[in-house]
């Protein structure tokens, strides 16, 4: 059953129960009264990758994340600025939470 039929049979059945309502083709908005709208969306939804099509390929994939934060910290020069923060990022003072996502990249590569 494609989208539009779907669609088409969600507004007869809105109309036919005297619904107001209102659709773009692909989004249906029915006043509830109260000023209050419910949107239904007819669109096609793809499977996550537990429902995997036969025809899909197993890929490895890896994350690298650069997380950036910004700390004052007491030292005698740079190098030992880095090396306190470094420490204290080690010792896990400083934690994942503590930092901001900077960059991401995702590499794939075919393994079956």
């Amino acid at each position: 059953m494609d989208e539009q039929k779907i669609h088409r049979i969600l507004m007869d059945a809105l109309k036919a129960a005297n619904a107001k309502c209102d659709s773009d083709g692909s989004t249906i908005w029915i006043d509830v009264g109260g000023r209050r709208t419910l949107a239904v969306c007819v669109s096609e939804c793809f499977p996550d990758d537990g429902d995997a099509e036969e025809d899909a390929k197993l890929y490895s994939v890896s994350l690298h994340a650069t997380f950036a934060g910004s700390f004052d910290v007491k030292a005698s020069s740079e190098g030992e600025a880095e090396e306190k923060i470094r420490d204290r990022f080690t010792a896990e003072d400083i934690k994942m939470s503590d930092l901001e996502l900077d960059t991401t990249e995702v590499h794939a590569t075919e393994v079956g």
